[in-house]
C-alpha cells in the first residue's frame, strides 16, 4: 500500500509542480536513488533491531522505497530514458499485482513445527516489550498444536508463552467494521426485493461499462490502440460472469457471490492494465471503487461462509 501511495502521490506532485529536477545543469539526482537509500535503511533496520516495532517501521520505509524505485521504471526499459513512456504505469501496475500475488500465495502456505516454534519465539519478543495480546498467544499456542511442535525446545516456548504477560485486547478495527456491515446485510439479503435490488446495480454497472467503453471507442474502433480494445473486451468478459451471478442469485447467494468475486478480479488483474496503458495515472479512480466492491464482495462471501447453516437468505417468491 505504501508503494502504490508513493507512485500515485510522486506521479501527481511532479505534474503539479511542472517536473523539477534535483540537480544543476550537468546532474540530475533520479528519485530512484533515495528509493534504494529507504529500501536500504528498511532493510538496515531489520538487521540492526530486534523490536517488533521495528517492522511495521521497515515495512513502510521498504514500501516507500520501491515506490520511488518502480516509478522511474520507464527510464530503464527505454533506450532515450523516457520517464513518460507510456505503457510505464501498466508496468508499475502488473509489478504490484504480480507482488500482492506472491505475498497471498506465501501467505496460505502451512508452517512446520520448527516454523511454529520460531513463530512463538518472535512472539515472545512482543511480551518482553509489553506488545502481546491475548488474542496473538492463542493463534500462536493454536499453531504449535496444530502442527505438531512437541520436542523439548518447543514446550519449553510454549510454556513460556502461556505464563508471559499479555496486555488488554483491543477489538481490531476490522471486527467494528464487520459487525456494521453485518447488521446492514443480514436484513437486506433477507428482504423480498433484495434480487430485484441486485439487479438494479448490475443494470447501473452494465451502464458504466458502456460508458466507459463509448468514451474509449468515441474516436471510432480504427482509431483505438490496442489497449483500449483490449480493455472493452475484457469489461464484456466481466459482464458476461456477472450475468451468470445474477442467474444463480435465486439458487445460492454465495455461489452468485463468487461469480460476481471472478467478473472484479478480472477487471482489476486483467482489465486495469489495459486501462492504464490507455488512460494514464487517471485509471487510478477507477481501480479505487474496484477495490472497494471487490473488498465488500469478499467480506460477503466470508460471512456467507461463516452462516452456511442459515436458512436460506432469498425467498423462491421473490420478484
Amino acid at each position: 500500500m505504501c508503494g502504490i501511495a508513493t507512485v500515485i502521490f510522486t506521479r501527481g506532485l511532479l505534474a503539479a509542480t511542472g517536473y523539477p529536477q534535483v540537480g544543476n545543469s550537468s546532474l540530475h539526482i533520479a528519485h530512484v536513488l533515495w528509493g534504494g537509500l529507504l529500501m536500504l535503511s528498511a532493510l538496515l533496520a531489520l538487521l540492526a533491531f530486534l523490536s517488533p516495532a521495528t517492522r511495521p517501521v521497515s515495512a513502510v520505509l521498504g514500501g516507500v522505497g520501491f515506490g520511488l524505485f518502480i516509478d522511474e521504471v520507464g527510464k530503464f526499459v527505454t533506450k532515450d530514458v523516457d520517464y513518460f513512456y507510456k505503457p510505464a504505469i501498466a508496468i508499475i501496475y502488473v509489478a504490484f499485482v504480480v507482488m500482492f500475488g506472491v505475498i497471498r500465495w506465501l501467505s496460505r502456505r502451512g508452517f512446520t513445527a520448527q516454523e511454529a516454534t520460531l513463530i512463538a519465539l518472535e512472539t515472545l519478543q512482543r511480551s518482553a516489550v509489553g506488545a502481546l495480546s491475548e488474542e496473538r498467544r492463542a493463534e500462536v499456542l493454536h499453531l504449535m498444536q496444530t502442527t505438531g511442535a512437541d520436542d523439548p525446545l518447543a514446550l519449553d516456548v510454549r510454556k513460556l508463552l502461556e505464563t508471559c504477560d499479555t496486555v488488554p485486547d483491543t477489538t481490531p478495527i476490522g471486527q467494528r467494521i464487520s459487525k456494521k456491515l453485518a447488521a446492514v446485510w443480514v436484513p437486506l439479503t433477507r428482504h423480498p426485493l433484495f434480487r430485484l435490488f441486485i439487479d438494479a446495480l448490475l443494470v447501473v454497472g452494465a451502464a458504466i461499462s458502456t460508458a466507459e467503453g463509448a468514451w474509449l471507442l468515441r474516436h471510432g474502433i480504427h482509431h483505438t490502440s490496442f489497449s483500449e480494445r483490449a480493455f472493452c473486451l475484457t469489461t464484456i468478459a466481466a459482464d458476461v460472469l456477472l450475468l451468470i451471478g445474477a442467474i444463480r442469485l435465486s439458487r445460492s447467494i454465495l455461489s452468485s457471490l463468487r461469480w460476481y468475486d471472478h467478473a472484479v478480479l478480472l477487471e482489476i488483474v486483467v482489465g486495469q492494465v489495459f486501462l492504464y496503458g490507455s488512460e494514464q495515472l487517471a485509471a487510478t479512480l477507477n481501480l479505487v471503487a474496484l477495490l472497494i466492491v471487490w473488498a465488500l464482495i469478499r467480506w460477503a462471501i466470508h460471512y456467507e461462509q461463516g452462516a452456511a447453516l442459515r436458512p436460506p437468505l432469498v425467498s423462491s417468491a421473490s420478484p
